[in-house]
C-alpha cells in the first residue's frame, strides 16, 4: 500500500459510499459490476451472515471466496489473495 497509486482502489471503496445510490451506477443501491467478495472465516470485523447478504446487493455476476484467514487478507495471504483476484 506503500507504492504510489496503491491505496486509490482501496480508498475508492469508502468515497463511493458517500454518492447517492451508494456510488452505483444504477441509482438503485446494487452493484452492477462484476464482483468477486474475498473473504476470511477467521474474521473478526465481519461475521459470516454479513459476508453472505453482500451478494444480495449485487446485480452483476457474483463469486463469493472464503480462506482460511482472518480480515487482514492482502497482509497475511497475499500470494492467495493475488491467484483468486487473477483466476478467470
Amino acid at each position: 500500500m506503500s507504492e504510489p497509486g496503491a491505496l486509490t482502489g482501496a480508498l475508492n471503496w469508502y468515497r463511493a459510499l458517500a454518492l447517492p445510490g451508494g456510488g452505483t451506477a444504477g441509482g438503485d443501491g446494487l452493484v452492477h459490476v462484476p464482483t468477486r467478495y474475498i473473504w476470511g472465516r477467521k474474521d473478526g470485523a465481519l461475521g459470516r451472515k454479513a459476508a453472505e447478504l453482500t451478494e444480495r446487493y449485487v446485480a452483476a455476476p457474483y463469486r463469493f471466496i472464503e480462506l482460511e484467514v482472518g480480515h487482514w487478507i492482502p497482509e497475511v495471504a497475499p500470494e492467495v489473495l493475488a491467484a483468486e483476484l487473477l483466476r478467470p
